[in-house]
This record gives structure tokens, C-alpha cells and sequence, in this order.
């Protein structure tokens, strides 16, 4: 097989998996980035940040670790290049994901944490009137 023609299929594969997960996880990371940024149009911003970057991750991986040549390549091993083209991805994927997560984790912690400072601040003002 034509080697072009294998590093074209491994960015379409990426792109696929890349854009799949991203219209899964983007109705619910725009309802918790609504609560978690406070308005609008900081939540469109980071939905579209946060999708940007779950597209970008894999195909980074996948054009760094390619292992494509100018040789032609046997179908064997196009198979073989198919199956680490996926896991490439995947990986990718899973590193975005484990970043996003933990920026929403700690930035809803912080949410969290200035809430219950509020709520006894508060509490003892009520308290002591």
C-alpha cells in the first residue's frame, strides 16, 4: 500500500474517534462548564477550547509516533499500522480527557470551597447580630 495513503487513514481514523468523543462528552461539559465559569459565554468559550484540544491531543500523537515510509507497505503490516493508529489515538484521547477532567475536578473544588467560606461567613454574621 502506498504510504500516503495509510497516513491519510490514520488521520481520518483519528479525526473520527477525536470527533466522536467530543460530541459525546459536549452537551455535559457545557451544562458543567455553565455552572462552574458562571455565564454563558465563558462556558461556549472553554466548550469550544476543551473540544479543540480533545481533537489536537491524538492527532498529535499519531503524527508524531507514525510509523509510515516512502516504502510501500504490505497489507500485514497496514493491518499492524491500523491497530496502532487506533491505540495511538486512543491514548491521545485518554490524556486529553484525564487533563480536562482534572481542570473541571479542581475549578469545581474551588466553586465548592468559596461556596461553603460564604455560607459560614454568613452564619456568623447571622450569629452574632
Amino acid at each position: 500500500m502506498n504510504a500516503l495513503i495509510i497516513f491519510v487513514g490514520q488521520l481520518f481514523i483519528t479525526l473520527a474517534m477525536s470527533v466522536f468523543i467530543v460530541y459525546l462528552f459536549k452537551p455535559y461539559l457545557k451544562e458543567v462548564l455553565k455552572d462552574t465559569c458562571g455565564t454563558e459565554h465563558s462556558a461556549a468559550f472553554w466548550v469550544r477550547f476543551t473540544s479543540l484540544m480533545m481533537i489536537i491531543a491524538p492527532l498529535v500523537i499519531v503524527l508524531l509516533f507514525s510509523v509510515t515510509n516512502t516504502h510501500d507497505i504490505q497489507l500485514s503490516h497496514a493491518t499492524q499500522v491500523l491497530k496502532q493508529t487506533i491505540l495511538q489515538a486512543l491514548v491521545g484521547e485518554f490524556i486529553g480527557l484525564i487533563l480536562v477532567g482534572r481542570i473541571i475536578f479542581r475549578a469545581i473544588n474551588t466553586t465548592i470551597e468559596g461556596a461553603r467560606i460564604d455560607v459560614k461567613s454568613q452564619a456568623s454574621t447571622v450569629a452574632t447580630s
